[in-house]
């Protein structure tokens, strides 16, 4: 028996907090293709839409859609916040409010030293828009990081220079700022995690008076591909997908 607890959206389309899956393995495909069976919104178990742990390991850093549930295992489904709200959630604890900037106009150190100081309930950090490879990319390595900080495994003290180590797949604090550190003059992604939506509505309220925001610069493009296959000597070929997972695998696998 599969014991799947459902928060969020995911519970709302099945009608109740838990449902048990009489079968002794599943993938995470399956589970879902189970759940939409019997649910009332299958728009809301879109897969896209997702965070999907097993056993609290999140399935992004283990096989995908791939990773098998056996019998005895717990199954947690949560609902990532998209579209007209100011943060996504990364698990049932933490949100994150992530945002593009079409250009840095000032100095990055000074404008994240202000910005903590302005947000002290809130962990920030700001990187390289062309370090991030989509949102998905985004929110991996910060599930990543978190799972890192609750296994006390962590490669940094703070979690926010963690995250920056995790996104430039180094345990070198130089190396990550020269490969994923914001930059003046060009596109950045400012994060921001919190257990309070108020918090990261002020903060997310703050950077859109101050800077021209542009989420596009966070999307997956050709050249971004390109640029971190040179930094990553990548030979193999892959696919949009395949991609994706190496480098979230890449995120997972740091270690002291």
């Amino acid at each position: 028996m599969i014991t799947i607890r459902l928060l969020g959206g995911a519970k709302k389309a099945v009608g109740k907090p838990a449902v048990d899956l009489d079968r002794q393995s599943a993938s995470v495909a399956e589970i879902l293709q189970f759940l939409t069976g019997i649910s009332t919104d299958a728009r809301l178990l879109q897969p896209n839409n997702l965070i999907v742990a097993v056993n609290g390991v999140d399935s992004a850093a283990l096989q995908g859609q791939g990773t098998v549930a056996k019998s005895g295992d717990t199954v947690t489904i949560v609902t990532v916040v998209h579209g007209g709200t100011d943060y996504y959630m990364i698990d049932s604890n933490h949100r994150v409010s992530i945002i593009g900037i079409r250009r840095i106009t000032e100095d990055a150190g000074k404008l994240v030293d202000r910005l903590r100081s302005e947000h002290p309930g809130v962990s920030i950090q700001a990187v390289n828009a062309d370090a991030v490879y989509g949102i998905d990319h985004l929110l991996g390595v910060l599930r990543v990081t978190l799972e890192a900080e609750k296994r006390k495994v962590m490669l940094a003290n703070r979690r926010e220079t963690e995250l920056l180590l995790r996104l430039a797949r180094t345990d070198q604090i130089s190396d990550a700022m020269k490969k994923a550190g914001l930059k003046n003059g060009s596109a950045g992604c400012l994060i921001a995690i919190s257990q309070e939506n108020e918090e990261l509505r002020h903060f997310s309220e703050s950077i859109k008076n101050r800077f021209e925001v542009d989420d596009s610069v966070l999307e997956p493009s050709r050249q971004k591909r390109d640029l971190l296959t040179g930094m990553l000597e990548l030979k193999a070929k892959f696919d949009d997908h395949e991609f994706l997972q190496y480098l979230l695998e890449r995120a997972a696998i740091l270690v002291k």
